[in-house]
C-alpha cells in the first residue's frame, strides 16, 4: 500500500514537472519573441528619429532659403516701385506697412540713406519712425534672418524676418530642436531654457557639435550648418519616454496572455509525452523487475555455492580433530583392556577429546558468523575481513604461501558481502594453483590506501575469457567444481553495493584482481 502511494506520488510529481517544463517553455519562447519586437521597435525609434530629422532638416533650410527669396523679392520690388522716384517719408512708411501686413514672417523693413534711418517694425502694432543712425541703439533682438537690397552707394534697404517664430512652427514630435551661434550660445530652444549648449552637454559632446556639420554625432543628435548657424535636432525623450511607458504595458499584458497560454499549452501539450511516459515507465518497471528476480535467483545460487564451499571447508577444517578422536577413542579401548583406566586417564582423555570438540565446535561458529547476512550496513576494517577469510580457508592454504603487505582501513557497508568477495577472489586463486600444479604457489595480498590487490603466480587467465570472468554463468572449471557467479556476483557487490571498481588482469606471474574502493 505504502509502495503504490510512492509510485502515485512519484507519478503525480512527473505530470508536475512536464507540465511546469512546458510552461516554462512556452513562457521563455514568447518573452523571446517579445525582446525581439521590443529591440526592433526601439530600433525602428531610432531609425524613425533619423529619417525624420534628415526629411525635416532638408524642409527647413528649403523654407529659410524661400524666406531670403521672398524677402529679396519684396525689397527688389519696393525699390523698383518707390526708390526710383524721390519718396517723402510718407510715402515710404506707408509701403512698409504694406508689405509688414501681407507678409506674417516679416518683422522689420529698414530703409538707410546717409545717416538716416526710416523704419518700420511689427510688434503688436506697426510702428514707423525715423531717426539717426548715429544715435540709435542696437535693437535687442539679434536671432534674425537680415535681407538687403542697395539703392545708391550710401543708402539701402533691409528687411528682418524673427527666426524664434520660423523655428518655432516647427513640429517636435519626434525632435526637439537647439539653434545657436558659432560659440555654442543659444539663440533658440523649444523645450529647455538655458544660455550655452556648455551648460546642457558635457564639454567633450558640447566640442563635438560646434566641430561637425550635417552628421548624427549620436544616434539621437544631428547637427546641421545654416548660415553659420548650428542647428542641433536631439530625439524627443519625452516622447520616447511614452513609447517605453506604452511599450511597458504592452509587455505587462502580453506577459499576463503568455502565462495563461502557456499553462493552457503547457497542459495541453505535456498530456502525450505523459502518456508515452507512462508506458515507458511501466515498460523500465517490468525490466527492472525481471533483473531483480534474475538477481535474487543469482544471488540465491551464490549463496548455495557458498554454502558448498563452506561445508567443503568445515570439511578441511574437521579432518584432522576427527582424526585425533578416532586416536584417542582407540587409546580408550587398548587402555581399557590393559586396565591402565583410572582418574588420571579418565582426566587426560576428556580434556584432550573436549579440546577437539571446542576446536570444531568454533569452525562451525567462525562459518556461521562470516556468512551470516547484514540487516544494515556498519563499519569494518577490511583487514580484519581478510584475517577472516584466510583463517576459513586455512584448510585449503596448507600448501599455499600467502604474502601479506596491508594497513588499518575501516569503510561503512554490508560486512559479510565484502567477505564473501574477498572469498570468493581467493577461492578462484586457490584453485587455480591447484589445477596447474604450480610450483612454490603463493598469492599476494595488497592494500595500498583504498587499492586492494589479489595476486596470484598461476599463470594468469586466457586473454580470451579475461573480458568475460565477470559474467554470469561463465567458468573454466569443469561443471562439478564451478558455478560461474561467484565473480559475477562479486562485481555485483562491488560496484552496486559499496559504488567501486572490480577490474582483473594479468601480471607476469598470474592473475591481479583490483578492488579500488570509493572512499566517503
Amino acid at each position: 500500500m505504502l509502495e503504490e502511494r510512492v509510485i502515485r506520488l512519484k507519478n503525480n510529481n512527473y505530470r508536475l514537472n512536464i507540465t511546469l517544463t512546458f510552461i516554462f517553455f512556452a513562457l521563455f519562447i514568447i518573452i523571446f519573441i517579445i525582446s525581439i519586437v521590443m529591440f526592433y521597435w526601439t530600433k525602428i525609434s531610432t531609425t524613425n528619429f533619423k529619417n525624420k530629422v534628415l526629411f525635416e532638416s532638408k524642409n527647413l533650410i528649403k523654407e529659410y532659403h524661400q524666406q531670403q527669396e521672398l524677402s529679396k523679392d519684396s525689397l527688389l520690388a519696393i525699390k523698383k516701385g518707390v526708390f526710383q522716384f524721390k519718396p517723402n517719408d510718407d510715402v515710404i512708411f506707408n509701403i512698409f506697412k504694406m508689405f509688414l501686413l501681407s507678409n506674417k514672417d516679416f518683422r522689420k523693413i529698414s530703409y538707410y540713406s546717409n545717416d538716416t534711418e526710416y523704419i518700420c517694425k511689427k510688434d503688436l502694432d506697426i510702428i514707423c519712425f525715423k531717426r539717426d543712425i548715429n544715435k540709435s541703439k542696437k535693437d535687442s533682438l539679434k536671432f534674425v534672418l537680415k535681407t538687403k537690397v542697395k539703392i545708391k552707394d550710401n543708402s539701402y534697404i533691409q528687411i528682418e524676418n524673427d527666426l524664434n517664430k520660423f523655428f518655432a512652427s516647427i513640429p517636435n514630435d519626434i525632435f526637439n530642436l537647439i539653434v545657436t551661434d558659432k560659440k555654442g550660445d543659444i539663440l533658440f530652444t523649444n523645450f529647455i531654457k538655458s544660455n550655452s549648449i556648455y551648460d546642457i552637454f558635457n564639454n567633450k559632446l558640447a566640442d563635438t557639435l560646434l566641430k561637425n556639420d550635417d552628421k548624427f554625432v549620436t544616434n539621437d543628435i544631428y547637427v546641421k550648418n545654416l548660415n553659420g548657424y548650428k542647428l542641433i535636432f536631439i530625439q524627443n525623450k519625452k516622447l520616447l519616454l511614452e513609447q517605453k511607458k506604452l511599450a511597458k504595458n504592452l509587455v505587462i499584458t502580453m506577459l499576463i496572455i503568455s502565462i495563461v497560454l502557456s499553462i493552457v499549452f503547457g497542459y495541453i501539450f505535456s498530456k502525450p509525452l505523459y502518456s508515452f511516459y507512462e508506458e515507458l515507465d511501466k515498460r523500465v518497471k517490468e525490466e527492472i523487475e525481471k533483473n531483480r528476480e534474475k538477481e535474487q535467483l543469482l544471488m540465491h545460487q551464490s549463496k548455495l555455492a557458498s554454502l558448498g564451499e563452506m561445508l567443503g571447508n568445515i570439511a578441511h577444517q574437521w579432518r584432522h580433530p576427527i582424526t585425533r578422536l578416532s586416536l584417542l577413542v582407540q587409546n580408550f579401548e587398548i587402555a581399557y583392556k590393559m586396565g591402565k583406566i583410572d582418574d588420571v586417564f579418565v582426566d587426560k582423555f576428556k580434556s584432550k577429546a573436549l579440546e577437539q570438540v571446542n576446536y570444531m565446535s568454533n569452525t562451525i561458529d567462525d562459518f556461521t558468523n562470516f556468512f551470516k547476512k547484514d540487516k544494515e550496513k556498519q563499519l569494518f576494517y577490511i583487514d580484519e575481513v581478510i584475517e577472516e577469510a584466510l583463517k576459513l580457508l586455512e584448510g585449503r592454504l596448507k600448501n599455499i604461501k600467502i604474502e601479506k603487505n596491508y594497513q588499518k582501513l575501516k569503510i561503512s557497508g554490508y560486512k559479510t558481502e565484502f567477505s564473501q568477495v574477498i572469498l570468493n577472489i581467493l577461492n578462484n586463486a586457490i584453485d587455480a594453483l591447484n589445477e596447474r600444479n604450480v610450483e612454490n604457489k603463493t598469492i599476494w595480498i595488497r592494500m595500498d590506501k583504498n587499492i586492494i590487490e589479489i595476486e596470484d603466480n598461476a599463470g594468469g587467465i586466457n586473454l580470451d575469457n579475461i573480458n568475460q570472468v565477470f559474467e554470469p554463468y561463465f567458468t573454466t572449471k569443469f561443471q562439478s567444481q564451478g558455478t560461474g557467479i561467484g565473480l559475477y556476483m562479486s562485481k555485483i557487490i562491488i560496484t552496486k553495493h559499496f559504488n567501486s571498481k572490480l577490474e582483473v588482469k594479468n601480471s607476469n606471474l598470474g592473475a591481479v584482481f583490483r578492488i579500488e574502493l570509493a572512499l566517503f
